[in-house]
């Protein structure tokens, strides 16, 4: 609850938070206050955990802002970011279906807040075939992105990871007021997590391309002077996994 903020304030600012979520929008208004009544509002900080590998899976996080990435850790402690999860996305979305344990991390990226609904809440969620629907629908979605992303880092070379990347950025980045313009994470090394690429691999790459004038940066921007090549380029597949 915000400091000076009655109980039914936060409740009525909770369901409009709710409503605002992809998974939520439209349901019936009894559904969203059954969410607001039931979850609890939680802020994280840069680098906060949500959840560590082998957790239980037994709640859901309705991110209201900021961001929150799941990761897997190699033995040499290495990093691989699998998911960029927005604000009105879901985390731990696995919990509603087949509660096991979780197969990733997850932390915040900046300063995020969350909703967190315990499982023991979602049986009128189930209940309703609109969300079940949805849910069914975002659990087959993040499977697709899963195979993409697997095809992606073990069959193509780290060009034809940052350019599929950088082309994905255009596509949804909204704001971008220049077509030609992705927007960049927070710094180099969750790019790099992102690829399945060690930093300096993916910094001598992005020195390549400018030296070779296919891109500019600015702030934190990357511009595409020539995005027909780097279409060509994402297309380029690879028998094997380049250098790291």
């Amino acid at each position: 609850m915000h400091s000076n903020e009655s109980a039914e304030d936060s409740l009525l600012r909770r369901e409009t938070l709710s409503g605002q979520s992809h998974l939520l929008h439209g349901l019936p208004a009894e559904l969203i206050r059954h969410v607001a009544l039931h979850s609890t509002e939680r802020t994280l900080r840069d680098k906060d955990v949500l959840f560590l590998k082998h957790d239980p899976d037994d709640f859901i996080a309705l991110v209201i802002a900021g961001q929150i990435y799941t990761v897997l850790y190699g033995p040499d402690g290495r990093e691989l970011i699998i998911n960029d999860i927005g604000s009105g996305e879901v985390v731990g979305e696995t919990a509603l279906i087949q509660p096991s344990r979780r197969e990733t991390s997850a932390y915040a990226s900046g300063p995020t807040q969350v909703l967190i609904l315990s499982r023991r809440h979602f049986a009128p969620l189930i209940a309703n075939p609109t969300f079940l629907e949805r849910a069914l629908a975002l659990l087959c979605s993040r499977l697709r992105e899963a195979s993409s992303f697997v095809e992606m880092v073990c069959l193509h070379r780290l060009e034809s990871r940052l350019a599929r990347y950088l082309l994905a950025s255009l596509a949804q980045d909204a704001s971008a007021s220049d077509a030609a313009s992705a927007a960049l994470p927070a710094n180099q090394s969750i790019l790099a997590a992102m690829l399945n690429a060690s930093r300096p691999k993916l910094n001598a790459q992005l020195q390549s391309w400018k030296r070779q004038g296919l891109i500019s940066c600015r702030s934190d921007r990357i511009l595409i002077n020539d995005i027909g090549q780097l279409r060509r380029m994402a297309e380029l597949p690879s028998g094997a996994v380049s250098p790291r």
